[in-house]
């Protein structure tokens, strides 16, 4: 309930204005309520002060964003009665010419973000997210509430509409509500973090982790070190068609999202993508007093959600670890986030007992593995080898390092064989399958 001083003025025929019943003389509490006889107080329209608006600060071109004034020492009849009224809040935004209103729900609002041209690469973000800047603007005035503090006054947010530059984050990234724990020891949505904020990293076993490249290579048979301050770097702003959700929400990721955790099939801590961990797998977690040491969780459930969700990628320096949700997490896998488009199909697939060789796709940054399939379907429905090897960037494999890397031997019969390539962070497109006798 409010807290109402002496003074403060609750008018009823501003209340029908507030309410939308009645403008007028002859309006009632009875009228207001809906439900004739039944005991209400004008307090209960009632709230103590405007608060201030809420939502992402960073929204993606050609999207729509939603965003809610946030009210304190609200009465129970102010929610259904005066705050879902558009009458009641004058939402626009105060600058900038890539963001407008789309709707006008009361106190939410949805605001649309234009599309923008690709910026070039991710040097030049700090400078579009600066020129490209907007104030969201909402004004509360339902006649009733006077009394209340940032009444009839303007509260404002900075946003900036940002480039999704990069087409191939949805399989990189976390979901834009995933909690990330700064330096200070405070949490923040990933999705309202800044470039140059301060992030708590974890250098497991005093590895310097600066390096993108190799660290899939790194593992342990056990696990020591020290937390550490890292800063954001480059974030990048994506939508993916589906994620992973670990434990109930603890972890919510695209695929390819890197965890350190407790393989319990090698018995070794490594980082390891989201879908390639199993139940039984261990995440790594810091401990209560988040600087004191890191527990280990058991990975009870993991289910593929097929749903379309905003994503946000980030880098982090110069030890390339966060948490996300106190989980330890490394970069997406790339130190430059670049408008780079994703390598084409590798060409000239060919077999030669018993190797598959394949020639590397133009791209323009370095690619850094290959991952290959074998079915014996020409749909690839059921791989009998289905290998994302982050360190295999060589342009061949034969059917022996097939089968030591599939745990198993793979016998005669035709079968169909694709490869595709990775670089830079981003996934390219899988060759069309080659058909082969074993």
């Amino acid at each position: 309930m409010p807290t109402l001083s002496s003074g403060d003025t609750l008018s009823l025929k501003s209340l029908g204005t507030a309410t939308g019943t009645s403008s007028g003389s002859g309006v009632s509490l009875n009228a207001i309520n809906g439900s004739a006889g039944a005991t209400v107080q004008l307090s209960q329209y009632a709230i103590d002060s405007v608060g201030s608006v809420s939502g992402f600060t960073y929204v993606v071109e050609s999207t729509t964003e939603t965003f809610r004034l946030n009210f304190s020492g609200s009465g129970s009849k102010f929610t259904g009665a005066i705050a879902d009224r558009s009458p009641n809040f004058q939402w626009s935004v105060g600058s900038g010419a890539k963001m407008a209103v789309s709707s006008n729900s009361g106190e939410t609002a949805a605001f649309a973000a234009s599309a923008l041209s690709n910026v070039g690469d991710g040097e030049q973000q700090t400078e579009l997210q600066t020129v490209v800047t907007h104030t969201v603007r909402v004004k509360f005035d339902d006649t009733y509430n006077g009394h209340a503090t940032n009444f009839d006054a303007n509260r404002d947010k900075t946003v900036y509409v940002v480039d999704s530059y990069d087409n191939n984050a949805a399989s990189l990234c976390l979901t834009a509500d995933s909690p990330i724990t700064k330096w200070d020891g405070s949490i923040v949505e990933v999705g309202d973090l800044d470039e140059g904020d301060e992030l708590l990293g974890y250098n497991p076993n005093n590895l310097n982790l600066d390096s993108d490249d190799d660290f899939f290579e790194w593992n342990a048979r056990d696990v020591h070190g020290e937390f550490c301050k890292v800063q954001v770097r480059d974030i990048i702003y994506s939508f993916a068609s589906s994620y992973y959700n670990i434990n109930d929400g603890e972890i919510t990721a695209t695929s390819e999202h890197p965890m350190l955790v407790w393989d319990n099939e090698q018995q070794i801590y490594k980082f390891k993508e989201i879908f390639r961990i199993k139940v039984g797998d261990r995440l790594i977690k810091a401990a209560g007093g988040v600087k004191d040491g890191v527990i280990e969780v058991d990975v009870d459930s993991i289910n593929h959600i097929k749903e379309s969700v905003e994503i946000v990628s980030i880098n982090v320096e110069d030890v390339d670890t966060y948490l996300v949700n106190g989980y330890i997490t490394h970069n997406k896998g790339g130190n430059s986030h670049t408008d780079l488009s994703a390598p084409g199909a590798p060409t000239s697939l060919s077999y030669s007992d018993p190797t598959f060789s394949w020639t590397a796709p133009t791209f323009g940054g370095t690619i850094t593995a290959y991952d290959w399939q074998l079915d014996n379907n020409s749909d690839f429905s059921s791989p009998l080898s289905d290998l994302s090897v982050t360190e295999w960037n060589k342009t061949n494999v034969n059917t022996n390092e097939m089968a030591n890397l599939h745990g198993s031997i793979i016998s005669s019969g035709t079968y169909y064989f694709r490869v595709r390539a990775r670089g830079a962070g981003l996934v390219g497109t899988y060759t069309s399958g080659l058909e082969v006798t074993l």
